[in-house]
């Protein structure tokens, strides 16, 4: 890819033909101001199937892959923020109280006259009405959030892959550090947060308060004893309760071997269970 001035994006992608790393994130932003420029991409079309200027605009921006599988992509991309940006600007803008040429006159900056009033009777027409309903029940039976971010799972598992790599080499990097694994990978840690223990603890409390100093050999070593012994307590809890639960399992099984043995005695002298006792054989399933 190209910038105004003439300087060019390097870009790197994986084995599928995925945008990977810090220059992917770039990517995606521009691709997504692209697809939301109406100028480029006429507004008045009921789908992306159906806009001519595609192709001119790639070509303008990038250079075409071989294989075609990388401009299949972005072409993609651009078409899910065409989408999704026209939907949030009739949202915005489009006010039902208003008369049509009340709606035409407070239409979104940059967007043709026509190409507005285009929209809003496509908006008002019964199928198009009917899909929106549907989509929003669809919408309502949806069980997970995506949390994920604007990050791509691509460049997620690039990262993945790149930590993995550096804990093979060296497995010290696996203990919480100023330079474990995950602070090669993700860069250095910012004030006020460590990655990977949650919300709460700052570089200060874990690393000491000169974490953001240069490197202190004792206070580190010191630092890193503490985790080590926090590690081994909790192990060390851990198999306490698996120890509890082994315990717990055992003496529910001999107490359901004395119930069919008692059952048994019972059976062969060809007698019926106490009620009492029958009542509490069920205890222990």
């Amino acid at each position: 890819m190209e910038r105004p001035n003439g300087r060019k994006i390097v870009l790197r992608f994986n084995n599928a033909k995925q945008a990977i790393g810090d220059e992917a994130g770039l990517l995606s932003g521009v691709l997504g101001l692209l697809g939301s420029d109406y100028g480029k991409f006429p507004i008045c079309r009921k789908s992306w199937c159906q806009i001519t200027t595609k192709d001119k605009v790639y070509n303008e921006c990038v250079k075409e892959d071989s294989e075609g599988i990388i401009k299949k992509n972005m072409l993609k991309s651009m078409g899910k923020s065409w989408k999704e940006t026209r939907l949030r600007l009739y949202d915005r803008f489009y006010e039902p109280t208003f008369t049509t040429e009340q709606n035409l006159e407070n239409r979104p900056p940059g967007i043709d006259r026509e190409h507005w009033r285009w929209f809003l009777d496509y908006r008002a027409e019964p199928e198009t009405k009917g899909k929106c309903k549907k989509n929003v029940v669809n919408r309502s039976k949806q069980q997970y959030t995506h949390t994920g971010s604007s990050k791509s799972f691509a460049r997620r598992i690039e990262e993945e892959e790149k930590i993995e790599e550096i804990e093979q080499q060296d497995e010290s990097s696996r203990m919480l550090s100023q330079n474990d694994s995950i602070a090669q990978v993700f860069g250095k840690e910012k004030p006020g947060r460590v990655r990977g223990v949650g919300f709460g603890p700052t570089p200060s409390q874990l690393f000491g308060p000169n974490s953001h100093a240069s490197g202190n050999g004792v206070q580190q070593e010191e630092t890193q004893r503490k985790l080590l012994e926090l590690q081994a307590e909790l192990e060390g809890e851990k198999l306490k309760r698996k120890a509890m639960e082994d315990e717990a399992a055992s003496d529910k099984k001999k107490m359901k071997a004395m119930e069919s043995a008692l059952i048994y005695l019972f059976q062969r002298q060809g007698e019926e269970l106490p009620p009492e006792i029958a009542a509490g054989t069920g205890f222990v399933e």
